[in-house]
């Protein structure tokens, strides 16, 4: 896939950690509800932290303010954190961008402090121009507006542009707006798989295949 600009979501993605954030979110409902819902469960994924933390706080009536409660489920992903590491090839692959005079940037829903230490811990920082979150740019992925400025800023047209995704839900928002996408694998969406190979320009189980 010939390229001149990259856009990667973070977990699940880059790296390993959807495990981590349906461990954290698992706590958090918990303790707030007698009984697992699936359905609120999975509704966390399709959206933004802060607007996960009113709905979850609307459903189970929890009296703590959003802040707190952000902070509560931020805590939780921090300890997973401490552990998680890169997809199976992903340092590579950026490398590999790097030397080819590709821009790259991240595009995530998961709050600065978090995203920075994650990718300074694993040493992927210096492979990226800038970091873009939903919570500072006020849109989810949802809406191609996230990926529409993250390619401003990359001096890059969608078309030659590669969006790397796990979700279904960004994927389809990126690939509505012009982009190219790659579907990245991973168990949490692993029911997802024939409807994100269909959906996407490449389906990858890991970054070794690029």
């Amino acid at each position: 896939m010939d390229i001149k600009a990259a856009i990667f979501d973070l977990d699940g993605t880059l790296i390993d950690s959807m495990a981590v954030w349906d461990g954290a979110w698992e706590r958090f409902c918990l303790k707030y509800a007698p009984v697992r819902d699936e359905r609120l469960f999975a509704e966390y994924k399709t959206r933004t932290l802060g607007t996960a933390i009113d709905f979850y706080k609307d459903a189970f009536s929890i009296p703590a303010s959003s802040e707190d409660l952000a902070r509560e489920v931020n805590g939780y992903v921090l300890e997973g954190y401490r552990a998680v590491e890169p997809k199976p090839g992903v340092r590579e692959y950026l490398r590999t961008l790097a030397a080819r005079g590709v821009p790259a940037c991240v595009a995530t829903n998961t709050v600065r402090p978090l995203v920075e230490y994650v990718l300074s811990r694993l040493e992927l920082s210096e492979y990226f121009k800038f970091v873009l979150t939903c919570t500072e740019f006020g849109s989810g992925k949802d809406r191609p507006e996230i990926f529409l400025e993250c390619a401003r800023r990359l001096s890059a047209a969608p078309g030659n542009t590669a969006v790397f995704e796990d979700a279904p839900h960004a994927l389809r928002t990126a690939k509505s707006a012009g982009f190219l996408t790659v579907a990245v694998h991973d168990p949490s969406y692993a029911a997802s798989a024939p409807a994100l190979r269909q959906m996407a320009d490449k389906y990858i189980c890991g970054f070794t295949e690029i």
